[in-house]
């Protein structure tokens, strides 16, 4: 996976069988803990998380450590919606209720387009609140409505049984309050769990207790994940050795825990259902499996998320974003609307380059193909998966000429020109 992996594409790959094509939709959701923003350093983390958000895209975006009102609003205008290619909106902004010390908050963000905001609440914790957002999802052919049930936590941090408590404490009270809601709900709980393993009490809670909804782990990677190399693919935290540069911000200590979680009611791991996970799209955003106790930044780190992008995670937060996708399966495409496309590649900022190649791929394509860049002698200099829909190369270190791309399994070939 590659920095501007996430982009939209404008075309797809079709059968129109009549005036309504029936087909699904994919929504992308990303959780972040944004580490006391916008007041921890540095001073140009606006920038920064622009670059981040940009090179994921996502539909909804569910954040925790917005310090008030006024880093919620420069989140929409400066970093969502300093462009005209999607708008988001967000609902009003709610500052802590459960204790006057907790100062730090959650929110969303999400593409108006694909969806409109349909309910919102709190639940009153000892510590810190969950806040719920429903957004009705606007691309339905179904005859009800479709909702989407966002809670967004922020449990309570650090180890020792006092802390494992208060955590089992705050998901009782969101357990609590799920039985209020319909038995079919399609629930997302996102948010900084601080859960160091799967046998914690709250974890347990989530997802084989009482409730009426109960939750899985779409990647199921369960177990002991606190200084554990074999989950190092999946932490999140911390993407620095030390806090030492950023003024006592945040945790050091390296890649060793994960924290930051994505969790989806169990009816949404079924195929069968009106909004599903989709397969193999759950990420650590940055993680590229080999960052064990290291900064996310490290050059050891390498792979395909990029030094680049792994550069600017280090200075945003403590934290890495987990991103992952849904399928509304009960979306339509519209024939008036949507062309048949043969193409597999489009240069949305053209084939000419100087430092990055910016690709978006055809869905249809991005699932078992791969995609090889090569020079006019024909040797193969970069390859990488296709699955995921737009990626952004880095070519700085690529000689000036022509060079070609191809997608396996498509005899088209793309040339682009490095200047």
């Amino acid at each position: 996976m590659h920095k501007n992996l996430f982009k939209k594409i404008p075309f797809f790959l079709l059968l129109l069988v009549s005036s309504i094509t029936y087909a699904q939709e994919d929504y992308r959701l990303m959780f972040y803990n944004l580490l006391n923003f916008p007041e921890a350093p540095p001073s140009n983390r606006t920038a920064i998380l622009n670059d981040i958000v940009d090179d994921v895209q996502p539909d909804i975006f569910m954040v925790c450590e917005l310090q008030n009102e006024t880093a919620a609003n420069l989140i929409l205008n400066d970093v969502l919606n300093d462009n005209q290619d999607v708008t988001y909106a967000m609902p009003d902004f709610v500052p802590n209720t459960s204790s006057s010390f907790q100062e730090l908050q959650q929110h969303i963000y999400f593409d108006e387009s694909k969806f409109s905001l349909h309910f919102t609440d709190i639940i009153e914790t000892q510590l810190r609140d969950i806040n719920y957002y429903q957004l009705e999802v606007l691309n339905n052919e179904a005859e009800d409505a479709l909702y989407l049930d966002i809670f967004v936590a922020h449990l309570k941090a650090a180890q020792g049984t006092t802390n494992e408590v208060i955590r089992s404490n705050m998901v009782d009270d969101f357990t609590t309050y799920l039985a209020g809601l319909p038995d079919d709900s399609h629930v997302i709980f996102a948010g900084d769990f601080n859960f160091y393993t799967a046998n914690e009490s709250a974890f347990l809670q989530l997802v084989m207790g009482q409730s009426s909804v109960l939750f899985s782990d779409p990647i199921n990677a369960v177990g002991d994940w606190n200084n554990n190399a074999t989950f190092a693919n999946v932490h999140t935290q911390s993407t620095r050795t030390s806090n030492n540069n950023f003024d006592d911000f945040g945790a050091g200590g390296g890649m060793d825990d994960r924290f930051d979680f994505i969790m989806v009611s169990n009816n949404i791991m079924d195929s069968n259902n009106s909004i599903v996970y989709k397969e193999d799209s759950y990420v650590a955003y940055g993680n590229n499996g080999n960052c064990y106790n290291k900064n996310i930044s490290d050059s050891s780190c390498s792979g395909t998320f990029s030094q680049a992008t792994r550069n600017l995670l280090y200075l945003m937060s403590d934290h890495l974003p987990v991103v992952m996708e849904v399928t509304n399966t009960d979306a339509s495409l519209s024939a008036s609307t949507w062309n048949a496309s043969t193409e597999i590649i489009e240069f949305p900022k053209g084939n000419l380059v100087s430092n990055q190649l910016h690709i978006n791929l055809n869905p249809e394509f991005t699932n078992q193909n791969e995609i090889s860049i090569f020079d006019n002698l024909g040797k193969r200099l970069f390859t990488a998966s296709t699955h995921l829909s737009t990626q952004k190369i880095d070519v700085s270190h690529f000689s000036k000429g022509v060079y070609f791309i191809k997608i396996s399994g498509f005899p088209k070939t793309y040339k682009f020109v490095k200047q």
